[in-house]
């Protein structure tokens, strides 16, 4: 799959939900456009953190940003408001979503998952706790 930059239509929605700059002591934080990039470009090429273009910021600067954004529970802030306000879902390609499970514990499939279930429009999303736990798309 080709990689295409984040157009600026969708930066401005997305850009609110970001986590404001580090105030002006030490190191200035890299762009974050440029750092959504790098995430996108990773999670669309299936490359690994090494591989990601200098211009998007170095390895470990991307990847950073990227467990920063999951722990703040940015993306799926993003997700839902796009599915909420109407957004062109042309320009949201689900036929490549990728889910990264390694916090979500394995569980004995004769249990119900314990959680809540919160169901907005389109979208379904089972948390467990206060941490999501699964989003899924109503067809």
């Amino acid at each position: 799959m080709a990689f295409r930059e984040i157009d600026d239509g969708l930066w401005e929605i997305v850009q609110k939900y970001l986590p404001s700059t580090k105030p002006h002591i030490g190191r200035p934080r890299c762009d974050p456009r440029g750092l959504i990039n790098g995430i996108l470009y990773v999670l669309t090429t299936g490359c690994s953190w090494l591989d990601v273009p200098a211009k998007y910021g170095t390895k470990s600067t991307v990847h950073r940003y990227h467990l920063e954004l999951c722990e703040k529970g940015v993306y799926q802030t993003i997700f839902l408001d796009l599915l909420r306000s109407g957004y062109e879902i042309k320009k949201i390609d689900l036929s490549h979503c990728a889910t990264d499970t390694k916090d979500i514990p394995a569980k004995n499939p004769h249990e119900p998952l314990e959680g809540t279930g919160i169901q907005d429009g389109n979208c379904i999303s089972i948390q467990k706790g206060d941490r999501p736990a699964m989003m899924a798309i109503k067809r």
